[in-house]
């Protein structure tokens, strides 16, 4: 008999609100994490904090994390940001929380390898495990990436959105966007590294939970566009979900969007989903998706009730690492190459 569908719950663990580009970083958001671990540990959750180089060296966050990685209640995994992660060079982009924030994939690979080392050194420094799960950070993921993680013993990453591309991205100039992982499922799969070994990939869960749009696809660009112009427009009368769903609890997001997302994804058999969403979104005013203390409040609702639902249907929960040593042993991974 085929094991439960696991829920993941990432938090990209990162400095207050990273969209003030050029801006200096504060790290307020780590006073804020408790409520959302009550959360968890009331549901049997185990969260995989996905964390950044400012929240690594952060003496709160280092005296938060501890206790729970020693009673195993969570995970501590790595989140690149280029923009504070040393080494630095003094080049547009590429200096220390630049106006313009780079890719990872965009990094060349000396560098991009040294961050990658600098990070992992610092998390397992402030924890004291070594981390073994990825996110990079606005999904900037390719093939030199998962070359470095599989060579420093990371077993899984995360960073792949199925459907999306993040092409017409800006980041370093004269270089293009970011990457473009339209071709991918929701499905876990086997990254193919220059070194032709494999790493893990476990997707963010993004799932068409609409049964028309599945049936024809070709009209998914057309009812995005609808949803946008509604959305923009006409707020009280939109009543249309985003297609595809993320399992990521924004604001307009319900909780009968997420379980229409945990559906569909057991309608497919997919051994785990990935929720994720930002740890400044636990602080009032630290994410323009949270910008006060109810709009919070909101999110630990939505949070609780998803859990608690979940629960009730006998849904398990378990961290990125963990779930990638159980779905390594499932047959017929796909292979991707990136």
């Amino acid at each position: 008999m085929p094991s439960p569908m696991k829920l993941i719950v990432t938090v990209d663990t990162e400095a207050d609100n990273q969209w003030d580009h050029g801006c200096s970083l504060s790290t307020e958001n780590v006073h804020y994490w408790k409520p959302f671990q009550a959360v968890c540990e009331r549901y049997g959750v185990r969260p995989t904090y996905l964390i950044t180089s400012e929240i690594a060296v952060d003496p709160v966050a280092i005296s938060f994390f501890r206790p729970l990685v020693k009673k195993n209640n969570i995970e501590v995994g790595a989140h690149l940001h280029p923009w504070t992660t040393p080494p630095y060079i003094n080049r547009p982009g590429l200096r220390y929380n630049d106006t313009v924030h780079a890719f990872p994939s965009q990094l060349e690979p000396k560098l991009l390898e040294s961050k990658i080392i600098t990070l992992t050194e610092q998390i397992t420094n402030a924890v004291g495990k070594r981390p073994t799960s990825f996110r990079a950070g606005r999904y900037g993921f390719n093939r030199v990436c998962a070359n470095i993680l599989k060579r420093l013993g990371y077993v899984v990453d995360s960073s792949v959105t199925p459907m999306q591309s993040w092409k017409n991205h800006p980041g370093l100039s004269n270089i293009g966007g970011g990457p473009d992982f339209s071709s991918f499922s929701a499905n876990p799969c086997l990254i193919v590294t220059k070194d032709k070994e494999f790493l893990l990939e476990i997707p963010i869960t993004i799932v068409v939970t609409n049964f028309f749009l599945r049936q024809l696809p070709s009209l998914l660009r057309y009812y995005q566009k609808l949803e946008s112009i509604l959305s923009g427009r006409f707020l009280r009368l939109n009543c249309l979900a985003p297609q595809p769903l993320w399992l990521r609890p924004l604001p307009k997001i319900t909780l009968n969007h997420l379980l229409s997302v945990w559906r569909e994804a057991r309608r497919l058999s997919l051994p785990a989903i990935v929720m994720m969403f930002h740890s400044s979104e636990l602080m009032p005013g630290a994410s323009p998706y949270r910008p006060t203390e109810e709009s919070v409040n909101q999110l630990l609702c939505l949070l609780s009730d998803f859990f608690s639902t979940i629960q009730k249907n006998d849904g398990e929960s378990t961290t990125l690492t963990d779930a990638a040593k159980m779905i390594l042993q499932l047959p017929n991974l796909e292979n991707k190459i990136l």
